[in-house]
């Protein structure tokens, strides 16, 4: 299941808890700032400082910024933790922000040496949230695919096929006609005047096309839960879905068997959601 926003924030927050605790570890075993002139106590609370600045400005970013843009524009497709920009953003502010608390707070005049260090050392939260980001991807991509698989043998079992008969397709004109399972039935894709199917045959992915619209087809697949508009050109068996993931482009759904990502609009992404949120 995908995480609630509740749940989306304990996760963020202990993320960046536990970056956070490793910059300080670093710094205090590896000194990649010198500051070994400074007394005991007020060395210990320099490097409290360089870890503070980080956890300040991955918060701001990973949890404050998100929360507000949801609340304040409720855009359905914005998902802050994959936006390749924001890990940059946070790269470049903590960057600044180092520079400036070791000129102005620790007094230590900067090299061209020092500033390639600063730049380098403070990439490390960039990097570690970019990992964390992928690895969370990955093991949601494992949960929707075992999900998938217990989905395909609920409606596959070898009894269920004679349970609902197969679905007879025609074009507008009548003249041609397509039958096929319904479980068989990957997606739909409208292509001007004709509607591409494409389904499964045993092992083999294959396609029909016919002269027909995909809002008539859609009519016709109504009776069958697990068929959801995702898209006005597009309808998908749930069934067959991997996963759902989130760029620069927008929202896409990975199916099963199928190499092409599936575009997710505006309009049908609640509803996408909430079967996601309902595996």
């Amino acid at each position: 299941m995908r995480r609630t926003s509740t749940e989306e924030i304990r996760f963020q927050f202990r993320l960046i808890t536990f970056i956070s605790l490793g910059m300080f570890l670093f710094m205090l075993f590896f000194l990649p700032v010198d500051h070994r002139e400074m007394e005991f106590n007020n060395s210990l609370l320099f490097i409290i400082g360089f870890s503070g600045i980080s956890f300040t400005i991955m918060a701001i970013f990973r949890i404050v910024l998100p929360s507000t843009l949801e609340k304040l524009i409720r855009l359905e497709t914005f998902k802050i933790s994959n936006e390749v920009v924001i890990i940059l953003l946070i790269w470049v502010f903590n960057t600044l922000a180092y520079i400036f608390y070791i000129r102005y707070v620790g007094f230590h005049d900067l090299t061209l040496f020092s500033g390639v260090q600063i730049v380098i050392f403070s990439s490390f939260p960039s990097v570690i949230l970019k990992l964390a980001d992928v690895n969370k991807s990955l093991r949601d991509q494992l949960t929707h695919t075992v999900g998938r698989n217990v989905r395909l043998g609920k409606h596959l079992k070898p009894g269920d096929v004679e349970v609902r008969p197969a679905e007879k397709f025609a074009s507008d004109t009548g003249t041609d006609k397509f039958e096929i399972h319904p479980d068989d039935v990957m997606l739909v894709k409208s292509a001007d005047n004709y509607v591409n199917i494409v389904y499964k045959d045993q092992d083999t992915v294959k396609q029909r096309m016919l002269r027909n619209t995909i809002t008539n087809v859609q009519s016709q697949l109504r009776k069958y839960p697990e068929f959801l508009r995702c898209h006005r050109t597009w309808i998908i068996n749930s069934v067959y879905i991997v996963n759902l993931t989130n760029n620069y482009k927008g929202y896409r759904l990975k199916l099963l068997d199928y190499e092409d990502e599936i575009p997710v609009s505006r309009q049908h992404i609640l509803s996408i959601k909430e079967y996601m949120d309902s595996e």
